[in-house]
């Protein structure tokens, strides 16, 4: 990833604190009921919903005040952001979350949801970013610049609107929906999707399910008229996007295939109607039979499918349980899957996961990048480049229990050995002890 910034959080809901440094694979794991499907809905929601938090008239804050004569002073002027002044545009930030942290709570959650504290700590940039200026009708950004038209002189307004895209696009370009976008109905913009768990529920009822939740994405200034949290309401709507493009990427592509060929064992297509018609079609048949007709194997793959044969505008997927309905196996097929995700697309993959077989995957890939042998072992094993992973690619956390009833959230180290999950270890060394005490001689 170009940048690097945490998520720093104080009592919310069940969780004391919480640090989270975003990264191409982040991995939360630990006891169920334990906040790793909040903190996760709480990512997704800013990143999401931050963009509302902008004023839409100048501010008198002492912070924007400094963002505002900075880019007035330099406008016109190609120039490079320092430390200093990206810091003015992190507090502001900060400031607007602070503003608008219980309307944005409430919004993603659909539920009064307390926090003390919501904030981002820790912003680090691998290369600069730049501020450009050219003749042209559009703001424009990249990775390593934005660029704005060209013109005399800028009122309050104006430069209130650049110093939002310079804002946004520091901390959410190429993660997030750019900050000003056309409207295109029915077209998604680059929101991150959120695959909730028990999406085999979900896959089945949705024609019913929709029919209440269509509606209810508002702005964040707006209620959410649904009986479910936001990220739920968002994928409901992202099935609605689901088609079967004749036409798609080569990385799509190999996704697609890949699923196909290793787990689901056939195809899942999408047929077009007032709702879209999901069928499947296993290997070595031309029958399509419906959906709620094929395994829970099937029901839980068919979105991440779908996805990609949809060619969905997305730059960021969160995957709560990829686990969910695999053998072994297929859990590490999951795994690697992954892996690929981010290597492939370029776009980061952040899930939540009981699944010790996709932990020890993640390891051996680890491992196996730095191995004296490294090339050897891929061919030996069938493994290419984008199998492997580096430990400054992932973010590892486990919620732990703390005083008052509350959940914390540590981050674990990656060791010779990759990472090391206690609550992982601590279930296995307990039934591998009841092995050994009920094995007779």
């Amino acid at each position: 990833m170009d940048k690097k910034w945490t998520l720093h959080v104080e009592n919310f809901a069940k969780i004391k604190t919480a640090d989270v440094q975003i990264s191409s694979l982040i991995c939360f794991v630990g006891d169920n009921n334990s906040g790793k499907s909040y903190l996760m809905s709480l990512l997704w929601g800013i990143l999401t919903l931050g963009k509302e938090i902008f004023p839409k008239s100048p501010s008198d804050s002492k912070t924007y005040k400094k963002c505002e004569q900075w880019l007035n002073d330099n406008a016109n002027k190609d120039v490079t952001l320092s430390k200093e002044t990206s810091a003015y545009y992190i507090q502001w930030f900060n400031e607007l979350l602070a503003g608008s942290k219980k309307m944005l709570l409430k919004k993603i959650f659909n539920y009064s949801v307390e926090a003390e504290r919501i904030e981002i700590i820790g912003y680090s940039r691998e290369k600069r970013f730049d501020i450009r200026w050219e003749e042209a009708e559009r703001y424009s950004a990249a990775k390593t610049y934005v660029k704005f038209p060209r013109q005399d002189k800028y009122n309050r307004e104006q430069l209130l609107r650049m110093n939002a895209y310079i804002c946004w696009n520091l901390l959410m370009g190429g993660i997030a929906e750019p900050l000003y976008t056309p409207i295109v109905r029915g077209r998604r913009m680059g929101e991150p999707v959120y695959l909730p768990a028990s999406r085999t529920g979900f896959m089945l009822t949705y024609p019913q399910l929709i029919e209440n939740s269509l509606f209810s994405f508002a702005p964040a200034s707006q209620e959410n008229s649904s009986f479910l949290t936001l990220p739920y309401v968002d994928f409901l709507q992202l099935i609605t996007k689901f088609d079967t493009k004749a036409s798609l990427t080569k990385q799509n592509t190999r996704i697609v295939r890949y699923i196909e060929n290793n787990m689901t064992k056939g195809k899942i297509a999408v047929k077009k109607d007032m709702l879209p018609v999901i069928k499947y079609m296993p290997d070595g048949t031309e029958k399509e039979i419906p959906l709620y007709m094929a395994s829970s194997l099937v029901t839980e793959l068919s979105p991440l499918s779908l996805l990609f044969q949809s060619n969905i505008n997305f730059k960021t997927l969160i995957i709560e349980e990829p686990e969910a309905h695999l053998h072994p196996e297929l859990q590490q097929k999951m795994a690697r899957l992954i892996i690929n995700l981010i290597h492939l697309t370029d776009i980061p993959v952040w899930i939540t996961t009981h699944s010790d077989t996709i932990l020890q995957h993640i390891n051996n890939m680890i491992k196996l990048k730095k191995h004296t042998e490294s090339t050897k072992l891929m061919q030996e094993y069938g493994y290419t480049k984008e199998d492997l992973l580096g430990p400054d690619e992932i973010s590892m956390y486990q919620f732990a229990s703390c005083e008052g009833g509350k959940n914390q959230l540590l981050e674990l180290q990656c060791t010779q050995y990759g990472f090391i999950v206690p609550t992982f270890n601590d279930a296995l060394d307990k039934i591998m002890n009841e092995v050994y005490a009920f094995q007779e001689d």
